[in-house]
């Protein structure tokens, strides 16, 4: 019986070639040092022959020996086994060292040891305290990841020739560095899988996702699509989106978004959907074609996001910015009306007091002359700020823009003025203008208003005015710098304020409106204004104008 099994179990031999034995000394993965390190020192083996197994001499194999080769091929289909279904490596490792254990449970003292990235699995911890190893090593992608070993006395390995142990154990490195190769795979697919179901989750918390074939019909949607549209998957899946359409959008707008995606390019835009509830939903949405080798889309992938309270509050900004609109051009036109229709009688007024003043000079007295004086100077200021208002009121008025040449404005500008400037004794000095696009007669009075500013609040000198220009990428800067009394800090903003005065009007003359009406102007041309001063050495007034397309 003994014979006759060993006859049906001796072929296992012939699966182990005789490839080169590794010897410890040689091997790299051996353990540098002495018996007291861990890390053990392989002495090269002295085994002694035996006679390799021959079939037609059986009396030369003993039954020990035949126990051990039926342990091992057993051992060898349990880790193949145990392979299958463990996926740590500390485990598989301990299994091992379980099932090589038993393999040579008829052996005698022998230690199998395994080494993995400087991890250590073995039964015996003193196993280091042998003297006799040989191993085998792991590879991984040609790469030495370890080694699998077994530790002995000398004494308890005289009966059988090593190349078996060297081929039993060549086995379980060659499958062990398989199965990490595998593991490593598994471990990316797994983390590239979960790192796909993170972003997916990332898009259902955020994003509408869908993806249609090239016909438009939908092949997948996400969480986020069904609880926008509400629609259930198996309700969507199969159909286009005409499903959700709202009829919002002409057929141009459609036909230019399929024609786009046609051409293999992304689409993006707001599309107005209906839910099945049939309330409406509107979406930011983008509409990547996926192509094939031959650069033809093949399917879509849509990423939408819900904008609707957006567009509500874009919708209420915009009715509104036209009430708003409507109202500031009723008020205009008020503002035009009202100082209009106050001129003539002012004029009248005025023109009827002057007269009185003229034929009854000689009939009244001295106080009566002071009342009439007066009069004439109050409608002369109420005609002075019905003109400002009605200036102020006319800014906006639609007007066409034009090509203005500054250069020449400026110098009509100082003409009007020729004659404030030569009483005050003022020197202008100006930089070579540029041409705008404007509206002519609201930048003569923004010139005039901040040339006559200079000319109203200088010092006891006379005013040094210059007026200059400076280039930007996209617009001009004008500044207009005098050496007046200049403004404190706190005021700076406040100035360009309608009537904001910072001084009694029998200090300096005006209604507080000019700076107002540069500001209004300057900001219907498309600019900005401001001002740099510092009290008792002058002011700076700059403004922007955009440059000609």
């Amino acid at each position: 019986m003994f014979l006759e099994r060993l006859h049906k179990e001796s072929g296992w031999i012939e699966k182990f070639t005789r490839d080169k034995f590794l010897d410890p000394v040689e091997n790299p993965l051996s353990y540098p040092g002495g018996k007291s390190n861990p890390r053990i020192t392989a002495h090269k083996a002295q085994f002694i022959s035996n006679p390799v197994l021959d079939r037609d001499n059986l009396s030369s194999v003993n039954e020990t020996e035949t126990h051990e080769k039926l342990n091992k091929l057993a051992c060898l289909y349990e880790i193949s086994r145990d392979m299958l279904t463990i996926r740590s490596i500390d485990d598989l490792c301990q299994k091992i060292i379980e099932q090589m254990g038993l393999a040579w449970r008829c052996s005698g003292d022998v230690f199998p040891l395994i080494e993995i990235d400087n991890q250590c699995f073995t039964s015996n911890e003193f196993v280091h305290a042998l003297e006799h190893q040989f191993s085998a090593p792991i590879l991984v992608k040609e790469e030495i990841r370890g080694q699998v070993c077994i530790f002995y006395e000398e004494s308890n390995r005289i009966r059988w020739s090593p190349d078996e142990d060297a081929v039993f154990l060549q086995n379980i490195a060659n499958d062990l560095g398989l199965w990490l190769e595998q593991k490593q795979l598994v471990d990316g697919q797994t983390a590239s899988l979960s790192e796909i179901r993170m972003i997916e989750r990332a898009l259902d918390e955020h994003a509408i996702l869908a993806i249609t074939n090239k016909q438009g019909k939908i092949k997948y949607v996400n969480q986020k699509f069904c609880s926008v549209s509400q629609y259930s998957s198996e309700e969507l899946i199969g159909q286009d989106h005409r499903i959700i359409n709202s009829g919002y959008h002409s057929k141009e707008f459609i036909r230019n978004l399929w024609t786009t995606l046609a051409k293999g390019e992304t689409w993006k835009g707001e599309i107005k959907n209906r839910a099945k509830d049939g309330t409406y939903y509107w979406v930011d949405t983008t509409i990547v074609p996926c192509l094939d080798h031959a650069g033809s889309p093949y399917q879509f992938v849509a990423i939408r996001t819900e904008v609707t309270e957006y567009k509500r509050l874009e919708q209420k900004m915009e009715e509104q910015v036209a009430e708003l609109a409507r109202s500031n051009d009723e008020l205009e036109q008020f503002a035009y009306v009202v100082t209009h229709d106050l001129q003539e009688p002012l004029r009248t007024i005025s023109s009827f007091v002057q007269l009185l003043k003229k034929y009854a000079n000689n009939q009244l007295d001295e106080r009566a002359n002071d009342l009439i004086s007066h009069v004439v100077a109050g409608t002369s200021r109420m005609q002075i700020l019905i003109d400002d208002l009605l200036t102020y009121a006319q800014v906006n008025a639609s007007q066409t823009l034009k090509e203005v040449d500054c250069e020449c404005l400026l110098s009509n500008v100082l003409a009007d003025l020729s004659v404030t400037s030569s009483e005050c004794n003022a020197i202008i000095t100006r930089d070579k203008l540029p041409v705008v696009s404007g509206i002519p007669f609201q930048l003569i009075q923004l010139f005039t208003n901040l040339i006559n500013n200079a000319f109203k609040f200088q010092r006891e000198q006379p005013p040094r005015i210059h007026v200059g220009v400076e280039e930007s990428p996209d617009q001009w800067v004008f500044s207009v710098s005098d050496n007046g009394i200049g403004i404190e800090a706190q005021y700076l903003e406040r100035i360009f304020r309608v009537f904001q005065r910072l001084h009694s009007r029998r200090e300096y003359a005006g209604a507080g409106i000019g700076l107002a009406i540069c500001k209004k102007v300057v900001e219907h041309h498309g600019g900005s204004i401001w001002v740099k001063s510092e009290p008792n050495v002058g002011s700076s007034f700059y403004f922007s104008i955009p440059k000609i397309n």
